[in-house]
């Protein structure tokens, strides 16, 4: 039942769709909305919203349909709903708190959360219709605000959009606009308090092709909050950080026969990093990751104590019990704030605010940092994979918060591929094949993550899936995992026929293509370095149709040199590949250079056999 609500809110309520505009976009809605937030001094406040959507067409159903999220700190006061056919202005269907559905927010890995959704559903076979829609939510803390965002969907029609905020001075907010026109007003109400307004109007009509940077947005945080019973300030990064630490303070002690078993564990270690290391395998093989979302435990840490005891604990309490640990065998370690996810863009580090949603730890090693994913059971000491690299990060100190920056891993020994292939033709013109490959840093983790999420036969099938040559038949398959200090390694071995590698004639010997394919993923890290050597044994006395000459290429973002050579009656071929991106590069840049890459050297090899009377 869960799963299918779940399905039904991932199509209705996807949050605010990135878009560009285009004279080209279809309408499916009109959106006229105003929002008016009062905080109070405290430090609650109370979300109105009023809005009406003039649906179009089928597809604009969903920018009607309404969604609102609950928990024990938020609280729905008001909702009303009323559908209304313009063409004469009867009313169609009206709705209110009794008749929205409730829904369970389930993330699939939170075993404590009391996050929930009520929702409704609009539906209707004729149209337009306009749809009138009044809620009102009240949340105990101002931690934490949505962002304003004007044009709610995409191939929605924005007519006009209003924002109202009204706060005690001593309270405050501070804001970031993003692309916004500028409209906006300040006064002081008759009761002292300070309202700010902000309009936009006419909008373009976005499609699903921008990015959230390029969007019409408004960001807003506090000044002054209180969450619980925790005051604090985010007039910036220290003292916001310095809260975090307040919350979490006290809440790192561990058992006393619990420190004894970590001194054990780096009992005559004197390297540092060799202790971080030990340590963290002790984690990563003895608690396991579950996520706690109750209230205030979505922020506060629980005790170093209890995650011994019940040998558990989500991204805070297993990044506590870690800085604990490390703490007791004399290493420093900071826990440290991030928005994590692949491919997330970075905070806005102009806006002090609540903008995290994951917690890592951050360890020194002579004034170094080692950063540590504590809820990875598979990671090296020192590598945090694509889920939070190379991103602003909050370091919680005892004085204060900083901002520090995640490792990019775009050098080159974080994104090696070297392949070795050994080729043996047959007189069918099948062949036996042998590859070698050594992977380092992310092919590396890439490779032994997919190992560890499909199996053996999964796993062969997603190797042929980038194997360049048809017709490969996979008899063996191992992949051997391994790090050098941070640096994930791995080393697979690949035995498989290849059907009809070679096509003959009576006079002609041709290969088939077989370069391996770059994959989009590899060039994620912005940078790529690709070795590989190809040894096929080839029929006796055969002569070359094509030019041994290398062949050299060198463009702004990649160069390869593709070498060849006949000797002992064998074909080698060896082909390097180094790519070097910028940051300018967007995704569909980055796919027409993984095609260009693939295209290049890559048609069939052509030989002529000896005459008869040579043979």
């Amino acid at each position: 039942m869960t799963l299918t609500i779940l399905a039904i809110l991932a199509g209705l309520f996807t949050a605010h769709l990135d878009s560009l505009p285009s004279k080209e976009v279809p309408i499916y809605s009109h959106l006229t909305h105003s929002k008016e937030i009062v905080i109070d001094e405290d430090f609650g406040y109370t979300l109105k919203t009023q809005k009406t959507v003039t649906v179009l067409s089928p597809e604009g159903l969903p920018h009607a349909s309404v969604g609102i999220f609950y928990d024990k700190l938020v609280q729905i006061k008001n909702f009303s709903l009323e559908i209304i056919d313009p063409q004469n202005g009867k009313t169609i269907q009206k709705a209110k708190m009794k008749d929205l559905s409730d829904a369970e927010l389930f993330d699939g890995f939170s075993v404590f959360a009391d996050n929930r959704q009520k929702y409704y559903q609009v539906n209707s076979s004729t149209f337009p219709i306009e749809v009138h829609i009044e809620t009102e939510v009240y949340h105990q803390s101002n931690f934490s605000f949505q962002p304003w965002i004007p044009v709610e969907r995409a191939f929605q029609k924005l007519e006009e959009a209003e924002l109202k905020i009204s706060y005690p001075e001593s309270i405050g907010i501070r804001y970031k606009e993003q692309h916004l026109s500028g409209n906006r007003q300040e006064e002081t109400l008759p009761d002292g308090r300070v309202q700010l307004t902000w309009k936009e109007s006419e909008l373009p009509v976005q499609d699903l092709s921008i990015k959230e940077e390029d969007d019409h947005r408004l960001y807003i945080a506090p000044k002054e909050f209180k969450l619980d019973n925790f005051r604090g300030s985010m007039t910036d990064w220290s003292e916001l950080g310095l809260w975090k630490y307040k919350l979490n303070e006290g809440r790192d002690i561990l058992p006393e026969e619990f420190k004894a078993k970590i001194l054990e564990l780096v009992e005559g270690i004197e390297d540092p990093y060799e202790k971080i290391a030990v340590l963290y395998d002790y984690l990563q093989k003895n608690f396991r990751y579950v996520s706690i979302q109750l209230g205030i435990g979505g922020w506060q840490t629980m005790t170093a104590t209890d995650a011994v005891k019940y040998s558990y604990g989500d991204c805070k309490g297993l990044s506590n019990l870690m800085k604990a640990m490390l703490e007791t065998a004399g290493i420093p370690a900071y826990y440290t704030l991030v928005y994590a996810g692949e491919g997330e863009s970075d905070i806005h580090t102009d806006l002090p605010s609540n903008q995290f949603n994951h917690v890592i730890l951050r360890a020194e090693v002579d004034e170094q940092p080692v950063w540590l994913e504590c809820t990875s059971n598979s990671l090296p000491a020192g590598y945090l994979g694509s889920f939070t690299n190379d991103r602003h990060v909050l370091v919680v100190t005892p004085t204060g918060g900083y901002l520090a920056k995640t490792p990019g891993y775009q050098e080159d020994h974080w994104n090696r591929v070297e392949n070795e292939f050994h080729i043996s033709l047959d007189d069918r013109g099948d062949a036996q094949m042998t590859m070698k490959q050594h992977l380092e840093g992310n092919p590396a983790y890439t490779a032994t993550s997919l190992s560890r999420q499909l199996d053996s036969r999964q796993q062969r099938d997603y190797f042929n899936k980038y194997s360049a040559i048809s017709g490969l038949i996979i008899q063996d398959y191992e992949l051997k995992p391994d790090h050098l200090d941070s640096l994930p390694i791995a080393d697979r071995e690949v035995k498989g026929i290849i059907q009809k590698f070679a096509q003959t004639t009576a006079k002609r010997l041709l290969l088939k293509p077989f370069f391996t394919k770059i994959k989009f993923e590899e060039i994620g890290f912005k940078n790529f370095d690709l070795s590989e050597s190809y040894t096929i044994d080839l029929p006796s006395g055969v002569g070359s149709e094509f030019s041994l000459m290398p062949l050299e290429i060198k463009e702004e973002e990649y160069s390869i040199l593709i070498e060849n050579r006949l000797e002992n009656n064998q074909l080698i071929v060896s082909r390097k590949i180094k790519v070097s991106l910028s940051d300018s590069q967007d995704e569909e840049a980055k796919k027409l250079i993984v095609s260009k890459i693939n295209s290049v050297g890559n048609g069939a090899y052509h030989f002529t056999k000896p005459s008869l009377s040579q043979q």
